[in-house]
């Protein structure tokens, strides 16, 4: 059987926003997928040192029940993602802004992101 490509697009940095994409590479990664996990320009402060993920407004207390619910953090579901395979990349941004990733992510044209998801098994953007 051929391994599966999925890519994978995170587009915004708000609490409920983070989670869906990395809950996705991490589950494609487990299941043996070859996953991409890209970020826009807003969504690149998840991989930011200093991010703190905080929910939109009227979303307040998301933060409040996914730590009640013990649910692991934003920061953690990225660290499994990277421990199973996913390849981390950034679209379009200016590297030499002020971003200290935690992991090493290459910078990548939207073509090129396009491109990878024109011939993926599987393409999802949040």
């Amino acid at each position: 059987m051929n391994q599966k490509k999925v890519v994978v697009m995170a587009l915004h940095d708000e609490l409920e926003s983070a989670y869906p994409p990395l809950n996705v590479a991490v589950g494609a990664a487990s299941s043996g997928a070859d996953v991409i996990l890209a970020f826009s320009r807003r969504g690149v402060n998840i991989l930011d040192k200093r991010y703190v993920s905080v929910p939109s407004e009227e979303l307040e207390y998301l933060s409040n029940a996914l730590n009640d619910f013990g649910v692991s953090s934003v920061h953690e579901l990225l660290g499994i993602a990277v421990e199973m395979g996913a390849q981390l990349y950034v679209v379009d941004l200016d590297i030499k802004d002020n971003f200290e990733f935690l992991y090493p992510a290459e910078q990548v044209p939207i073509k090129w992101l396009l491109n990878e998801a024109a011939s993926a098994d599987l393409f999802m953007h949040f």
